[in-house]
């Protein structure tokens, strides 16, 4: 897609952002604090030529992956990750890029999407294959990271506009090495049937909800600013480029995606995805996964954070019942209630 400017189409990959309010005030307060002793640092300094904006330590994670993400801190597929990451409790460093030069992802010559994560010398690349990967990590410590990798392998074809691309159709599968019984394998279906639903519907209302007029995606452009830290990494130009043609690109991407995905009203298509959603976990769960969240459900929570303070946010999310189960999964997420199941994974075994 090319119009404004090649600037205008690398900013027009922020998918989603967010400005307060006082009611998602009253619902983030409602939540449990947080207990978790994980540390949470926000380096000044440069490291490696690239500038961290924070880096989370688990003292108990003995992985030893080394992570580093590189992201959008309001795209819903950087939020995806970053709400696996954080409830499983992974130590892992955060680095913004500039999404106009994109300087801090050089080293992806042929990728320059975001999020990526970087182990050592390991790239990996796309939000719900990132997720596989580490998810099938956590199950099997007989294996190391390189050898999960070869478990998705990927396949060339082409894209709907002709240009080669790379396919991972096992994307959604978590590779857990035995047989399971009838109803671990219909919770596993259900969970990579609403992980899709996440990728190919939920995160698609975002950008026509957030960018609906022009004051509401400038409104979400200004949030963006403050809360990507820009003033830190950013030179003044580029900020101001970044804010008004920025909020122009998406103000009239979004147009063209409420028609190529037929959304008629894009605030009932978002109220009628919460209850669907709420309608699919029942009045017996607190998770889609049960007691403790499953991927589908990071996977939504994470892709919500990409516009928690919107209007759309407030007029809906917070209208809805789905409200409740997200102060659950915020509470959880943010205490990194998983995070045992790190710690758990033996090191000596890979």
């Amino acid at each position: 897609m090319r119009f404004l400017g090649v600037r205008t189409v690398q900013l027009a990959s922020l998918a989603g952002f967010s400005w307060g309010g006082s009611k998602l005030d009253e619902v983030q307060a409602a939540a449990k604090p947080r207990t978790c002793p994980i540390q949470i640092q926000r380096p000044e300094q440069v490291k490696d030529d690239v500038l961290l904006s924070r880096k989370v330590i688990n003292h108990l994670d003995k992985s030893n992956l080394k992570l580093r993400l590189y992201q959008y801190e309001t795209c819903p597929f950087c939020c995806k990750v970053r709400a696996f990451l954080d409830y499983y409790g992974f130590s892992y460093e955060l680095v913004e890029v500039n999404p106009v030069t994109r300087s801090q992802i050089k080293f992806s010559t042929q990728y320059k999407k975001v999020p990526i994560i970087r182990s050592d010398d390991t790239t990996l690349t796309e939000s719900s294959l990132i997720i596989s990967q580490l998810a099938t990590f956590l199950q099997r410590p007989d294996q190391s990271l390189a050898q999960v990798i070869e478990m998705y392998p990927g396949v060339d074809s082409t894209n709907e506009k002709g240009k080669p691309v790379v396919n991972y159709p096992n994307k959604f599968f978590i590779m857990k090495g035995k047989m399971e019984g009838e109803a671990n394998m219909a919770a596993a279906r259900e969970e990579r049937e609403w992980r899709e639903w996440v990728d190919n519907w939920f995160i698609h209302l975002i950008s026509p909800n957030v960018y609906r007029n022009w004051n509401e995606s400038l409104e979400t452009f200004r949030w963006f600013e403050q809360v990507g830290d820009w003033h830190r990494a950013f030179p003044a130009w580029e900020r101001v480029l970044a804010v008004y043609v920025g909020a122009a690109a998406m103000f009239l991407l979004s147009k063209t995606l409420k028609k190529k995905h037929n959304i008629a009203d894009e605030r009932e298509e978002l109220r009628k995805a919460c209850r669907d959603w709420m309608a699919a976990i029942g009045p017996n769960r607190k998770f889609l996964g049960g007691d403790q969240p499953n991927l589908a459900d990071l996977s939504l929570y994470g892709a919500m954070n990409s516009f928690y303070g919107c209007s759309a946010f407030k007029e809906v999310i917070l209208e809805e019942k789905i409200v409740d189960w997200w102060r659950r999964m915020d509470s959880v997420v943010k205490n990194h209630e998983g995070r045992k199941t790190l710690e758990a994974r033996n090191p000596q075994k890979q």
